[in-house]
């Protein structure tokens, strides 16, 4: 992870992040937001998108990259795509 250990945890402190964590279901712009700091902070992530079907909604994980042994996933359902 480039830069200071303590960015991603102000970063997962910040009521962006809390936010989705504390959501069973999130919108699109919330996840984008998280991204959009993840980007300002230059820290590796991954998004993977799982599309709807009949029986699941539509949900995407976010991979943080800590450093080459250590990940943090996240699995974030979306309310508002069907």
């Amino acid at each position: 992870m480039p830069g200071h250990p303590n960015e991603l945890f102000q970063i997962l402190k910040s009521e962006t992040f809390l936010n989705l964590i504390n959501s069973d279901k999130i919108k699109i712009a919330e996840l984008n937001a998280a991204i959009t700091l993840l980007i300002k902070c230059n820290i590796d992530f991954d998004v993977i998108f799982e599309g709807a079907t009949t029986r699941e909604f539509p949900e995407a994980i976010l991979t943080i990259f800590i450093n080459p042994n250590t990940n943090l996933d996240f699995r974030f359902r979306f309310n508002n795509c069907r």
